[in-house]
């Protein structure tokens, strides 16, 4: 039976409300009223509740497939770093890897091995409302090992998710699948025949890749410097596609940043793409292009001194390259306040360039900051 809303009460003082309840409450809601589903499911009050969960960002981390994902909403863990306060969101899969999250969609691949090639499979998954798309965009290769790297990202053209297979063995070879459609597509070849790249970052619809082609070379020719290798960074490029025209341009590193140590990190804060490296093992660097593609706009935020974070005097090793052991996953709105997660032990903490304060989060789960992953609730559909 309907539950009508009292007279008094307008269509906008309704939406206004369930505006501010969380998605599970909505979902609940839209079980009891007619009216109230019919508002919930209504494609303008999703995108104003998008809208509204985007200006509260959550940070996402996949303890085990079999058993879901934990999320923390990240203004909880500003106020209080040893909050306990998450959502555990469980699915009905297994044996999933989350390669994206956008809008509150996450998008998993399941990968088999058969006898002679391995398959691929894609899907969108809401955890917010549990709704989950049919497995899609099967895609085999016979490659042995992980031909692939795959990256998730959205058409702002025409709205639409989609997913970029960049082949490690066909150097320049490049597919994009679409949500909604069945096939593959084959689109213009990657720039660099012989690419040593980051793995794809998705920004405002498109996806970018680090070129690491010539720190690689540099590395083969001369090998450890002093225990750590120093590069000009003026031989490196972004690649960046766009998905709706699906044409490449190239994006140069700041004009004023001549040596880096290897390898630097592409990535994404405050909606502007970012990159960071380390510093001769006693510094992180983090840059920020604030308007994307202009190279005039690249601006140093944060050299942070390792011993500065809780006297942090150690390097980290991974296959034999030296990393910057930090890696950040928030940035404030005023660039003050950073959430930085420690590689080696895979904690995270709070730092502020204001004041020079350093807090470690703390909580029960035991998973790794390092992998994690931006996350807002939302209704968007799977379909």
């Amino acid at each position: 039976m309907d539950i009508p809303p009292p007279s008094c009460i307008t269509y906008d003082l309704i939406t206004e409300i369930l505006l501010l309840l969380s998605v599970k409450t909505m979902m609940r809601l839209k079980a009891v009223s007619k009216s109230w589903n019919t508002i919930i499911s209504d494609p303008c009050f999703i995108e104003q509740h998008l809208k509204k969960s985007l200006q509260n960002p959550q940070l996402i981390f996949i303890s085990n497939p079999s058993s879901g994902i934990v999320s923390f909403p990240i203004h909880r863990l500003l106020q209080n770093p040893s909050s306990t306060d998450s959502c555990h969101f469980r699915g009905s899969m297994n044996n999933y890897e989350v390669i994206g999250s956008y809008n509150g969609l996450l998008c998993l691949l399941f990968k088999e091995n058969r006898r002679e090639y391995q398959e691929y499979q894609f899907v969108l998954w809401n955890p917010a409302t549990g709704t989950i798309s049919l497995k899609v965009g099967t895609l085999k290769d016979s490659y042995a090992g992980s031909p692939f790297k795959f990256t998730f990202g959205f058409d702002i053209s025409t709205g639409t998710y989609k997913v970029v297979a960049l082949a490690k063995k066909c150097k320049d070879e490049v597919r994009v699948f679409s949500f909604g459609g069945s096939d593959w597509k084959n689109i213009q070849s990657f720039p660099l025949k012989d690419h040593q790249i980051n793995d794809g970052v998705h920004l405002s619809g498109t996806i970018n890749w680090l070129d690491l082609s010539k720190y690689m070379q540099e590395f083969n020719q001369y090998g450890w410097i002093s225990n750590h290798i120093i590069v000009n960074a003026k031989k490196s490029v972004i690649f960046s596609l766009n998905l709706s025209t699906e044409t490449y341009t190239q994006i140069l590193l700041p004009s004023g940043l001549d040596e880096v140590s290897f390898p630097p990190t592409l990535g994404v804060l405050t909606d502007c793409l970012c990159f960071w490296h380390d510093w001769k093992a006693t510094q992180c660097v983090i840059w920020l292009m604030k308007e994307f593609g202009v190279q005039e706009s690249w601006t140093q935020l944060f050299r942070i001194d390792y011993c500065k974070i809780n006297h942090l005097r150690r390097r980290s090793y991974l296959l034999g390259f030296s990393i910057c052991p930090l890696r950040p996953l928030y940035l404030s709105k005023d660039e003050d306040t950073l959430i930085l997660a420690e590689y080696i032990n895979c904690p995270a903490i709070i730092y502020s360039k204001r004041d020079m304060r350093v807090e470690r989060i703390r909580n029960s789960h035991k998973m790794s900051w390092f992998i994690a992953m931006n996350y807002v609730e939302s209704l968007v559909s799977t379909v």
